[in-house]
This record gives C-alpha cells, sequence and structure tokens, in this order.
C-alpha cells in the first residue's frame, strides 16, 4: 500500500522530472526576482528602522529557504545535475543521485500539513525541530490550593493552545519591583555564556528581566521571565548587569492552563478568549496543580464594585459569533502559517544582522585572512573574523550606559528661562535651565568631580570604550573632569566625545578618559537638546549664521517657549525686551522662516 510520503516524494519527481522546458525558465526567473527581493532586504535592514515584529518576520521567511536548501545543495555538486554528454549507465548515477537526495528533501516536507512531513521550527539538522530550552528557577506553586481564588494578569498566551503567562496581583510589591528594574544603569556587552544568569534587556524603552537558551539550541533565544514570551537574540539589543537581588528572584510570572471561563460557560474556543484578553487583568480561580508546575485556573471578569462595597451583578456574556473564517475553517497549512513559531538559525542571524560575536572564545585560533576561513573548512563551527588588531577582548564587558537621575521636563506651551551654551547651527543648540537647583548643583558636582582626592580614585580605562558609553573626560581648555558620553573610538589618539552637562564635542585621547564612578550619578545631564521652531538653515554648513546667533544668545540668559518635548525641544527662542531671535536671524538674511512643526497625539505632525 503506498503511502502518503511516497506519494508525495512521486509526485515531485514526475515534476522534476518534466520541468526541462518552460519549468527552467520559470525557475530561473524566481531565482533572479529572489535575488532582487534579498537585495531589497538587505537595504532595509541598513537604512530604515525594523521593528522586532519586522525582523522575526524576515527571520521566518528567509529561513524557510535556507533550511529547505542549504544542506542539500551542499553535499551536491551543482554541475553535476546537468552534464552535457551524459549518458545512461555509470556517467549517470552521479546525476540520478542527486536527484534522489533532493527528492528526499522535499518528501519531507509537511507542504499540506497532513502530519506526516517535517514541519519548519527550531533546527539542530533536517531530522526533528529542536526548541530553545531554558534553565532557571521557575516560581514554587506551593502556595496554590485548589479553590483559591485571586485576580491576575494576563501577559501572553502560546499560540494555539488554552496556555497562558500571568502576574498574580495578590503578590506584594510587584509594582515596585518591575518599576525599581527600569532604574538600572549598568550595560553588559555580550549575552552570558551561562543560561542561568539573569540579565537585563531593555525591548521599546521597558526593562525586562530575562534568560537565555541553552547553548545546544543553536542561535540564542531569550525568554522574558517576567511575562514567559521567547524571543530570538538581537545583536542590536541593550542587554544589562542585574544585582542580586533580581537574579535571585523567581519570574513573576506564573505558566497556567485555562479549563474553563466561568462568566462564558458556552465559551469553547479558549486561545481566542486569552488573545483578546491579553494586557488585562481577570479573576482566576485554582482549578487544580499538576507536578510540570502548571496551574489549571478558571477565568473571569473582574467583578465591579459600587461605592458601598457592594458587587454589581453582571449579565452572562452572548457566546462569541461564528464566522466564515475562523480558525476552524482553516487548514493545517494555513494555521501554521498563522501561528508561525519565532524560526532562527546561525547563518541567516549572520546576513540579516551582521552579527560578528566579540568574544574571543567563539573565533576560531587558525583563522586564514587569505582564505576568509581556515583548514578545516566547512566543518570548523567558530567564528572566522580577524582579531582586534589592538589586542582588546570584549568578554564580558559592563559599562555605564545612564543614570537614573532625570531632568524634569516643562510641559507643553510653557515659558522657562535658559542659558544656551553650545551652539550648533543657526537652528539647533544646547543649553542649561536657568533653576537654582540645577545651577548650584552643577557647581557643586564640579567641584566634587576635580577635587583631587577624587580624581586620585578615577580608574584607568581597562577596554575600548563603547558608544554611548559614559565616561569622565578630560577638558584641556581649562583643565578640568567633565561627564561625558563617548560618541565613536577611532584609536587611541582620538576618541570621540560628548559632554552631557554642556552639548558639546571634543576629540580626546585615551588617556584622558576615566571609568564612571556612580558618586556622580544624582544630578541629571545639564544640557538640553534645542531647536529654533521657525528658522532653517539656508545652507547645511552655514559658519556666519552659526557665528550670528552664538553672538546673540551664547552664555545670555533667554526665554524660551516650549512646543514640543518628544526628542529635542521644539522652541521659540526670545532675547532682551522679549525680541524673536529667529525672526532676527532672518531679517539678518542668516535663516529662512520655517512653520513650526510640533507632535500632536491625535493628529500626528501639525502646525504649531
Amino acid at each position: 500500500m503506498e503511502t502518503n510520503k511516497s506519494k508525495k516524494g512521486a509526485a515531485a519527481g514526475t515534476t522534476f522530472a518534466a520541468d526541462n522546458g518552460d519549468g527552467k525558465n520559470m525557475l530561473r526567473g524566481l531565482i533572479l526576482r529572489a535575488e532582487d527581493v534579498l537585495g531589497k532586504l538587505i537595504y532595509k535592514l541598513e537604512k530604515t528602522p525594523l521593528t522586532l515584529a519586522e525582523m522575526v518576520a524576515m527571520i521566518n521567511s528567509v529561513h524557510a529557504f535556507v533550511d529547505m536548501w542549504e544542506q542539500p545543495l551542499e553535499d551536491i555538486r551543482l554541475d553535476m545535475l546537468n552534464i552535457p554528454g551524459v549518458g545512461d549507465g555509470e556517467k549517470n548515477k552521479p546525476k540520478e543521485e542527486a536527484e534522489r537526495k533532493i527528492l528526499e528533501q522535499i518528501s519531507l516536507l509537511d507542504l499540506k500539513g497532513d502530519g506526516e512531513g517535517r514541519k519548519l521550527g527550531f533546527h539542530n539538522g533536517l531530522d526533528k525541530p529542536a526548541e530553545p530550552t531554558f534553565e532557571f528557577l521557575e516560581q514554587s506553586l506551593a502556595n496554590y490550593t485548589p479553590g483559591q481564588t485571586g485576580t491576575g494578569y494576563l501577559t501572553s498566551v502560546v499560540p494555539q493552545t488554552a496556555t497562558f503567562y500571568m502576574i498574580d496581583r495578590s503578590h506584594g510589591k510587584i509594582d515596585q519591583i518591575l518599576s525599581s528594574l527600569q532604574n538600572v544603569t549598568m550595560r553588559l556587552e555580550t549575552l552570558p555564556e551561562s543560561p542561568k544568569t539573569v540579565f537585563g534587556v531593555e525591548l521599546e524603552g521597558t526593562m525586562f528581566r530575562a534568560v537565555r537558551s541553552k547553548p545546544d539550541c543553536g542561535w540564542p533565544f531569550l525568554r522574558l521571565l517576567d511575562v514567559g514570551d521567547v524571543l530570538p537574540f538581537a545583536d542590536s539589543m541593550m542587554l544589562y548587569q542585574l544585582t542580586k537581588f533580581y537574579q535571585n528572584l523567581p519570574p513573576l510570572a506564573v505558566r497556567c492552563q485555562l479549563v474553563e471561563v466561568v462568566d462564558q460557560p458556552r465559551c469553547k474556543d479558549f486561545n481566542r478568549y486569552l488573545t483578546s484578553n491579553v494586557y488585562k487583568t481577570r479573576k482566576f480561580e485554582i482549578f487544580a496543580r499538576d507536578e510540570d508546575n502548571l496551574l489549571h485556573v478558571k477565568l473571569s471578569a473582574v467583578p465591579k464594585v459600587d461605592r458601598n462595597g457592594v458587587v454589581k451583578s453582571k449579565p452572562l456574556e452572548p457566546a462569541p459569533p461564528e464566522y466564515k473564517i475562523s480558525e476552524k475553517t482553516l487548514t493545517q497549512e494555513q494555521l501554521d502559517i498563522l501561528y508561525e513559531e519565532p524560526l532562527n538559525t546561525t547563518n541567516v542571524m549572520k546576513a540579516t544582522l551582521g552579527y560578528v560575536p566579540k568574544d574571543d572564545v567563539r573565533i576560531c585560533p587558525f583563522y586564514d585572512p587569505a582564505i576568509q576561513g581556515c583548514f578545516k573548512g566547512a566543518a570548523c563551527r567558530l567564528e572566522h573574523v580577524a582579531k582586534d588588531p589592538d589586542g582588546w577582548t570584549r568578554d564580558r564587558a559592563l559599562h555605564k550606559a545612564k543614570i537614573r537621575a532625570q531632568l524634569v521636563e516643562p510641559k507643553i506651551g510653557a515659558m522657562v528661562k535658559l542659558i544656551p551654551t553650545t551652539i550648533v547651527s543657526v537652528e539647533e543648540f544646547y543649553g542649561q535651565l536657568d533653576l537654582k537647583e540645577c545651577s548650584e548643583g552643577l557647581r557643586g558636582l564640579q567641584q566634587t568631580l576635580n577635587d583631587p582626592m577624587y580624581v586620585r580614585d578615577f580608574r584607568e580605562m581597562d577596554h575600548k570604550p563603547y558608544a554611548r558609553e559614559l565616561v569622565f573626560a578630560f577638558y584641556a581648555a581649562d583643565g578640568q573632569w567633565y561627564r561625558a558620553e563617548v560618541l565613536e573610538y577611532f584609536h587611541d589618539g582620538l576618541v570621540e566625545v560628548f559632554y552631557v552637562d554642556y552639548g558639546n564635542k571634543e576629540n580626546v585621547r585615551l588617556a584622558d578618559l576615566r571609568l564612571w564612578d556612580d558618586r556622580f550619578d544624582y544630578l541629571p545631564f545639564q544640557a538640553v537638546h534645542c531647536r529654533l521652531a521657525n528658522v532653517g538653515r539656508l545652507r547645511d554648513d552655514d559658519v556666519r549664521a552659526t557665528e550670528a546667533l552664538r553672538e546673540e544668545i551664547l552664555d545670555r540668559l533667554v526665554v524660551v517657549e516650549v512646543l514640543d518635548i518628544r526628542s529635542y525641544w521644539e522652541v521659540l527662542v526670545y532675547g532682551a525686551g522679549m525680541q524673536d531671535i529667529g525672526q532676527l536671524m532672518v531679517r539678518r538674511n542668516m535663516a529662512r522662516t520655517r512653520q513650526p512643526i510640533v507632535i500632536s497625539e491625535k493628529h500626528g505632525l501639525v502646525p504649531a
């Protein structure tokens, strides 16, 4: 009896054998289209910002192709597939063997979703998918008993299942823990080697606790401990070193299995219910607890209470409507596409992210730049990159990237006093707020920072400076130390820094930098980035216009009207006698008139 798998292989073989005329032309055209699409993907990756969802979608699609063809074509000489003059007999065996190997790979794919073939997923090889596994201290469920009730915040849902993660709101100090976690400032340059190490990762401006997958799973994945999500690691992610308190704290997210929706007894599609209620608070009741650290729970809406503490009754919600197109009507192939798990492979990540590990243990010691590889060839799994010529290593280097103290920003439309300290162009400058606590605080900080007793304890740089690393930088013009941020390291004799309290950039030597000291975190960075809202530059590099604005406002007290604070401050500047400085620059032919543009919550970019 012929199986489905053999039928698929036979069908593929028929197509392959007949694909000699128009089929080859079609395939050749598709390959050319694929080259064009891949070129556009690379351009988008390098030239435009990518969201995490877009990056995962790209990884999924490219990985599906690479995973299918990389291994078969590595073992096959493509020129043997179409050798002129090769007839029947022994000479034709290489071609038949090559065709057979390709057909085997095609037959293994479960293209119709009937469960016979191999599904695309996280792969170690061609035989079976390898899901990323993690090793961390899970939250104890000993305090949960059947019948116990409480309220939980749903954080994530496992696709196509009734499994979800929630944070039990009855646990004390959860809000304080998550809030204080956002104050972590110590950067971690490389991903920890141990899957047991808990570290911080910043995603879309929010700090999360995470652990990495075990090394045997191939490319590393991250598990967000307090929400339950799993996502692929990207080199662009900002990693942070956590204190022992956060490292030893069990995950806040509890893994649960939904068994009943109390206030919707006719609800059968638990996954749809969970998906529609993620990021919401729901009342839960413990139904059972199993040995796999999984809670079986019943969920319902949180009852509303009136002013007297009386629970308001709520009518049962009607069953969700039946749609013509739903999960029940989709094929398995369509469901696989809908709920496709994040895919990844080392080769694809290198191609799309340009990631080169900085840890020396990953670099092949036999690397030969002439052949861009080593004598082991494809059998070598180490990185083939040249080591840093200066001998720097970046194994788990920590550095400061931000401080806890933040400047209190004014409200939109406020009039504030400002002292410009650095003029960048006729429309851009940095200044300090004219506030007593700011000016006195900065003077006190500078005195302490340059106290010989403190300067003596400053530590010299023990690594190559990183971009955005906070340091102390020596300013040769006045022989003082200032708080600064590294913009770019060129070599030991040339490091570009930005003085965070004044707004100016300078080139210094590596010997003129010192490691950051947390004792100087208490004062927010004083330099405020401003742009004149009503003028624009006539030319990109207009020295005369920049000098004209410098003569008018540098180190002088001005009044600014704040129109927007989304990135830099969009301001109107008024000098002596409330004279509009922007209009003055236009009248002197130093700038052109520009309509002030601000960002509205409802309408986006609108005229001021």
